[in-house]
């Protein structure tokens, strides 16, 4: 028997990219019917509080408050790395203090959270976060903090820049700035939080293999925006996170519940935020051979194979994936290095794409550096096999 859960996402780019596959029916969710809603952040961060869907998608900010009730998704966040809400004025505004009129796009959002941090104590005003620019273009506003599609096209408005927030904070706390992700209602078990969440990686692997189709269902929800503006849009915010949280990704929402413990926005002794889904992040290894680690793992070593310069990144693989690998890439040797790499380290260098026979792989943009290494192990072939014994089990890769 199908259960029905009650889904709310915004029509961002990113969320509808990464649901595309179950949006169009293209992907299922196992053993579960989902009736969406697509609504502004903040009625989503209201409504789900209110208890009025099963999943949605919220604001970090808005999940902390609810950790009692519900738990977050390993899939379908939106983390931000050096980006993130930008805090804007209008041309001429006077100066930031208790008497500029300030805009911020929701009680619960991230973007007030960061606005308190950055620049508080001011008062500021919360509306729709369509309503800011049109608000500083007209001299309505002084100031605005502006999310979504506004970080692409404020220059068009003759707006004026003042700060990102996002870099601010990555700047100040070294971590990945957390925005939004899946929050799932606790009192419907974590079986089926399981099953959506690896609804949610095949989505995505949808997406990511039909673009063209995605692309169709992104404009269907945001009409107003060029096609450039949508593909930026999910470049920085659908990353290697949104497939699934790395620990590095689930250290920095601790320190943001820090921050918003000390800034008095949440309840003394508020439970952490439980994470549903995988329980541990992703494993990701790269195969090389001996004489190239060796310089690699020495202080501040590199590695920049050929397919850096002739592909634009280093070839990566989940644990499932390092047999093929080896028998694509490494026939004629029997012996090879495998080491695992840490994804919370490659911030937005890591993505996610597909490859080889339409799967997903990862893809470091940029050169390997020692600093990325967990672990390394020496692989041997034994009786025309590798011996692959040393990888124990984990979160091998995202779901087909």
């Amino acid at each position: 028997m199908s259960e029905r859960l009650r889904v709310g996402i915004s029509p961002c780019p990113n969320d509808t990219f990464a649901f595309a596959g179950l949006l169009s029916g293209a992907v299922k969710c196992e053993g579960a019917t989902l009736d969406f809603e697509l609504l502004d952040v903040q009625e989503l961060n209201v409504r789900l509080a209110r208890g009025e869907f099963d999943a949605a998608k919220a604001s970090f900010h808005a999940a902390l408050r609810l950790t009692r009730e519900t738990a977050l998704l390993s899939a379908g966040s939106a983390l931000g790395f050096g980006v993130g809400p930008l805090l804007l004025a209008r041309k001429g505004a006077p100066k930031l203090d208790a008497n500029a009129r300030v805009l911020c796009p929701g009680e619960g959002t991230t973007a007030t959270l960061l606005f308190q941090l950055f620049r508080g104590p001011l008062h500021v005003e919360q509306v729709v976060f369509s309503e800011i620019m049109p608000a500083l273009e007209d001299g309505r506003a002084d100031f605005g903090v502006c999310i979504h599609e506004g970080r692409f096209t404020w220059r068009e408005r003759a707006l004026e820049f003042v700060e990102d927030l996002g870099a601010r904070w990555e700047a100040e706390f070294r971590c990945a700035l957390p925005l939004g992700g899946i929050l799932f209602r606790k009192a419907r078990g974590r079986d089926l939080a399981a099953r959506l969440s690896s609804a949610i990686e095949s989505s995505i692997t949808w997406a990511r293999a039909n673009p063209k189709l995605a692309l169709e269902l992104m404009r269907e929800h945001a009409q107003e925006l060029s096609d450039e503006v949508l593909w930026s849009h999910v470049d920085l915010y659908v990353n290697a996170e949104t497939l699934c949280l790395s620990n590095s990704a689930r250290d920095a929402l601790v320190t943001l519940s820090a921050q918003a413990l000390r800034l008095h926005l949440l309840p003394p002794g508020s439970p952490a935020l439980e994470i549903w889904g995988r329980t541990e992040a992703m494993r990701l290894f790269h195969v090389m051979g001996a004489r190239d680690t060796a310089g690699l793992v020495l202080p501040g070593g590199t590695w920049r194979p050929p397919s850096l310069a002739s592909e634009g990144f280093v070839h990566l693989s989940f644990a499932a994936q390092i047999e093929g690998t080896l028998t694509a890439h490494f026939a004629g040797v029997d012996s090879a290095d495998l080491l695992e790499i840490d994804p919370g380290s490659a911030g937005a260098a890591l993505r996610y794409e597909t490859s080889r026979a339409g799967a997903l792989f990862p893809h470091l943009y940029r050169e390997l550096r020692a600093a990325d290494i967990k672990r390394l192990w020496p692989l041997r072939r034994l009786g025309g096999r590798w011996d692959l014994s040393a990888v124990s089990a984990g979160s091998e890769g995202p779901a087909d």
